[in-house]
């Protein structure tokens, strides 16, 4: 398989854009692979004019088809009409009808077995009507926040018009996200002109509605409808159509208020559809990882490098590097990033850190370097090789507060290293710059073991 992305784990890989052809036109599709041992397939049904690409560009959604794709493999297609799909020879006829037209030619292009669906709150009839179709073929069918069979026409013209407020409707918790309305009204521009959209969006014929009806209550496929009643859209669990309408479906409330399927629960989700299909939870890789933090900056750095001069200077810090990085590794951390002359680096655990500091503060010394250090414990973002969030913060905060030669840290390393044999002095509450609340800091007097 020709592979474009890769996660920065490894663990998933990404098909270029491929065609699968209808009687009338080809449909554009992705299939990300996660483990490849792993038997299971999925199909991920888009509503609305975003399409797989835009889908790509935003974290929430990208971690959604990653989720997936560590079952085995996912296949994310633009329906004929939007994104990079062929627009159909005529919009005439059911719209059901040619956007399962559209999922049995990914299916069959892609070579995919058994399937999943996954369908979102404006492709759940359809997901009915294929499973109803292809019953034999199908593993299972996970509807998330699946509207009524009936399009709800004001809402969409309210929608398409620009009078109603979308994100604040269906997508509430990341309404104030920066970056996602813009996300949000361009993926969705893009995907469709505003006729394709109309278009995309129309009702279907009586005819078919009843077909959707009758495939709903003879559905032969295991069928899992996700809810989150936080939002007051969503229907209660005693008046909920959908259950009714689909014979034997099983009903999951999760945190949350978001309806869409890239909404901000999206991990509570992906252990659901793991359980419902394979039988085990299966949660992505966290976001969000405990850890410690260290910070290192040299003392008098602009004096030093003043009296030595450029070039030796820079072997002098290059020199650094590869000490800060030897320190760090042999304590089981990572260095993160370098500031010039200092390290930001991360470790499994407090004692690491401040061993590591330790030994860095002692390796620097004999190099004629002194070294201030400052040491965080608490949650941490991952972005591919980087990390942010507020306990990085404190542990440049801690850092700015040591004096020359002296390893600060909180009173949360202080506490996670005790029996570790190192000892802390007291240094008392700090006003630390952008964070509320004084902090305790303490010094580390001394450790038993370990560099010194």
């Amino acid at each position: 398989m020709t592979t474009l992305d890769h996660r920065a784990d490894g663990s998933a890989a990404m098909s270029a854009v491929r065609y699968a052809a209808t009687r009338d036109g080809s449909v554009a599709y992705r299939v990300i692979t996660g483990d490849a041992d792993a038997p299971q397939d999925f199909v991920l049904l888009l509503s609305g004019t975003a399409s797989m690409e835009a889908l790509l560009e935003d974290p929430i959604g990208h971690r959604l088809l990653y989720g997936l794709a560590k079952m085995g493999r996912v296949a994310v297609f633009d329906r004929r009409g939007i994104g990079l799909s062929d627009s159909p020879a005529s919009w005439d006829g059911p719209v059901s009808t040619r956007w399962c037209e559209d999922i049995e030619a990914v299916v069959a292009a892609a070579r995919l077995v058994r399937p999943a669906m996954v369908s979102g709150l404006g492709s759940g009839s359809v997901a009915i009507l294929y499973c109803d179709r292809h019953r034999d073929e199908v593993t299972s069918s996970i509807m998330v926040e699946p509207a009524g069979i009936r399009i709800d026409a004001e809402s969409i013209r309210a929608q398409l018009a620009g009078e109603m407020d979308s994100i604040a409707r269906w997508c509430p918790s990341r309404a104030a996200e920066p970056g996602f309305r813009e996300w949000f009204t361009r993926a969705g521009q893009a995907g469709a002109s505003p006729r394709a959209a109309e278009r995309a969006y129309s009702n279907a014929t009586d005819d078919e509605l009843r077909a959707i009806e009758l495939a709903a209550a003879r559905t032969a496929v295991p069928t899992l409808i996700v809810r989150r009643p936080g939002n007051p859209l969503s229907p209660r669990r005693d008046d909920d159509p959908m259950t009714a309408l689909v014979a034997g479906s099983v009903r999951v409330d999760l945190p949350g208020e978001d309806l869409l399927l890239f909404g901000g629960e999206v991990d509570p989700l992906l252990a659901e559809v793991s359980r419902f299909v394979v039988g085990r939870y299966l949660n992505p890789e966290p976001e969000r990882i405990l850890a410690a933090i260290l910070f290192s900056d040299l003392v008098a750095s602009t004096q030093r490098a003043t009296e030595l001069g450029d070039a030796q200077w820079k072997r002098q810090l290059d020199r650094h590097d590869d000490i800060a990085t030897s320190c760090v590794n042999q304590h089981g951390g990572t260095v993160v990033d370098t500031t010039g002359d200092g390290i930001l680096a991360r470790f499994a655990s407090a004692t690491g850190a401040v061993r590591g500091g330790l030994a860095l503060r002692s390796a620097l010394h004999d190099e004629g370097l002194e070294v201030r250090i400052g040491i965080h414990a608490g949650d941490i973002e991952q972005r591919d090789a980087k990390i942010s969030g507020i306990a990085v913060h404190i542990a440049a905060r801690i850092m700015s507060a040591a004096g020359n030669a002296e390893i600060l840290t909180s009173e949360t390393v202080r506490l996670l290293a005790t029996g570790s044999g190192i000892d802390f002095a007291d240094r008392g509450e700090h006003a630390l710059k952008g964070v509320s609340d004084p902090w305790r800091l303490h010094a580390v007097a001394s450790a038993s073991s370990g560099s010194q």
